[in-house]
């Protein structure tokens, strides 16, 4: 009897290449794209919290500046009872110079705090605070503001740069 040959199959190798180009191209139009995305970022520093001795306490009451976005308000409140300082309607023309203005009295009263609390509503839109903390940090374009502190003069580019963020519960 005669046995036949029978042929092994030939084991073939894959083609990666197509599923190399369509990585590549995946990969290309990942990278183009990334580019139109913007992302914006609120600079803010955690709540502070600090118990200070009776004996260490400072005879000058601090700023402890807080201001409360409501709905057609921004209140300025001020110390440590929080009493209200000025109030400024959001619909008034020149609304934001005279609270830019208030502000840096402020600060000129109080050279070495240099944070705010911002305490807006759940309900007020992201523009409305981002527009707040633009006029509570930014000097008039080429402006500095000279302090004489604790450490002696210093110049800053911003009024208040260190903002704290803080719901509002009423």
């Amino acid at each position: 009897m005669f046995r036949k040959n029978r042929e092994l199959p030939k084991h073939e190798k894959l083609n990666l290449i197509p599923i190399m180009d369509a990585i590549f191209i995946f990969i290309f139009f990942l990278l183009f794209s990334a580019q139109f995305i913007k992302i914006f970022e609120i600079e803010s520093d955690a709540p502070m919290v600090s118990e200070v001795p009776d004996n260490q306490k400072k005879d000058k009451d601090p700023l402890n500046l807080t201001v409360k976005v409501l709905n057609s308000t921004v209140e300025l409140r001020i110390g440590t009872d929080q009493r209200v300082h000025a109030v400024f309607t959001k619909s008034s023309k020149a609304y934001a110079e005279r609270m830019k203005n208030s502000v840096l009295k402020l600060r000129q009263t109080h050279p070495d705090d240099n944070y705010v609390i911002i305490a807006p509503l759940p309900a007020i839109k992201y523009e409305e605070i981002v527009e707040v903390i633009d006029i509570i940090q930014s000097l008039p374009e080429g402006e500095s503001l000279t302090l004489k502190t604790k450490k002696g003069s210093q110049t800053f580019k911003k009024i208040f740069s260190q903002i704290v963020l803080e719901p509002l519960n009423l």
